[in-house]
């Protein structure tokens, strides 16, 4: 779940033509490639910030012995320029608004991830961990519920704490660069599970030495009118902090019925998390159903007609083999299969709904194919019976094969293909491949492209 926070202005002491540009500035949207994550991310939108005026209120930079390391200018590992710093420890990159001499800055948080990213950019994690990328915080945890699938931050569930308000803040401070606060929204996602539980957010600009003592205000929301009350929403603050060098955002986790899970009344930042899927292996193959045991001391064989029960018959194009499924075919040839029922039946669901119906093929023991190929109904048929698959080298005939065990209800079978069709993902084909995986009900590979590491920038 993310929060963004900030954009910025370089306006030099022109303040008053430099305001009425800043409040038409509009924030771009994420681009579709970083949608899915962004929608699932709390805080996240920009902070509009302007450059401070040469005769400035702030205070010294050296404000307390203990952060005098940690307020020397830091590294950067990026190439945009540093405009502040975030809970006193990391660098704060801004970007350049163009023509507008404005910049903006973006922190996210995302909890499943339980990292920090830093304007929009995903495939770099800004800060590791909840309570690195935090101000202050007291009695806070990273929460898992295995049995719902969810994440998010919560007071610690000890005996000895539960009971114990929580409390985590954010720093945003710009006075590095010299920038004031021209606008600033923020997404804020928390809830509460019990009509005495309550999450309070407040905000303060920093100190300076006109203000050094600012009041926190409270952020005020619709009161609560059910048990389960959850907000995710984008709310503008700049009314809080305009003109400022910074601020302090900070919520408060308190109250909730007194029975051992009190803790849990309290969230921030809930969201999904994916536990179905793991590394290794990250797709399960299961081994084909067993044969009914009978009496008969024999082994089927694909294509003997003297034991065979049921035919295939394909019919496959004569003109141009490699022709699209989807065309008009008027000359045909026909291979037949002689295959065997109860093989089919087993091992198939399509097959054995087939069979057991009253349907013609049934009554006819027979059936005619069209729109797949030779080759891969011949693996798909030489599976069924053997349990192996011939060695195949290319992506398109992995996937031909994966749409006829998608056609043809054959569960181990598409397996078998995601296994082998994972090793052909990169970044070039990852949406085609989640495509093709979704259309033919290959879950595990949908999870795996949905999981892949992104593209370094």
């Amino acid at each position: 779940m993310f929060s963004n926070f900030g954009s910025i202005n370089s306006s030099n002491n022109n303040s008053n033509n430099d305001s009425e540009n800043h409040e038409s500035v509009s924030h771009d949207a994420p681009s579709s490639s970083n949608q899915f994550l962004l929608n699932n991310i709390r805080f996240g939108m920009p902070v509009c910030i302007l450059r401070a005026p040469e005769v400035s209120n702030l205070p010294p930079e050296k404000t307390d012995e203990n952060l005098s390391e940690q307020q020397s200018p830091l590294p950067s590992k990026s190439d945009q320029p540093v405009g502040g710093r975030f809970c006193d420890k990391f660098p704060l990159h801004v970007i350049s608004v163009e023509d507008n001499n404005l910049y903006t800055n973006r922190v996210s948080y995302n909890t499943q991830q339980n990292a920090y990213y830093e304007n929009g950019i995903l495939s770099n994690k800004y800060i590791n961990g909840w309570n690195n990328g935090t101000f202050r915080w007291d009695n806070i945890e990273l929460k898992r519920e295995y049995d719902w699938l969810q994440t998010y931050l919560a007071r610690n569930p000890s005996e000895s704490k539960m009971n114990d308000d929580g409390e985590i803040s954010w720093k945003f401070d710009y006075r590095m660069g010299g920038f004031v606060i021209n606008s600033l929204h923020i997404r804020l996602s928390f809830g509460t599970f019990d009509n005495s539980a309550r999450v309070n957010w407040f905000i303060t600009p920093l100190p300076t030495t006109k203000n050094p003592c600012p009041n926190w205000q409270q952020i005020p929301f619709d009161p609560y009118t059910e048990p389960r009350h959850y907000v995710n929403e984008v709310r503008d603050f700049t009314r809080y902090v305009k003109d400022e060098y910074g601020f302090i955002l900070r919520a408060h986790l308190s109250g909730g019925d007194k029975t051992y899970v009190i803790w849990q009344k309290t969230q921030l930042f809930r969201q999904d998390f994916i536990t179905g899927m793991t590394l290794d292996p990250d797709i399960i193959v299961d081994p084909l159903p067993e044969l009914e045991p009978t009496s008969e001391k024999r082994s089927f064989v694909l294509n003997d007609e003297a034991t065979s029960d049921f035919v295939i018959h394909l019919e496959v194009p004569t003109s141009d083999e490699q022709k699209s499924a989807s065309s008009d075919v008027s000359n045909v040839d026909v291979k037949d299969f002689h295959i065997h029922s109860k093989i089919l039946s087993a091992r198939s669901d399509y097959f054995n709904a087939l069979l057991a119906s009253n349907m013609i093929e049934s009554q006819n023991k027979s059936l005619k194919l069209a729109y797949i190929s030779h080759e891969s109904l011949e693996r798909i048929l030489n599976y069924l019976y053997t349990g192996t698959i011939p060695d195949i080298q290319t992506f398109d005939e992995w996937t031909a094969l994966l749409h006829g065990a998608s056609r043809f209800l054959i569960p181990a079978l598409i397996q078998r293909c995601e296994k082998a069709l994972k090793g052909y993902v990169n970044h070039d084909n990852l949406r085609e491949v989640e495509d093709i995986a979704k259309n033919c009900g290959a879950e595990q590979l949908v999870q795996y492209c949905k999981m892949f590491e992104p593209r370094n920038n």
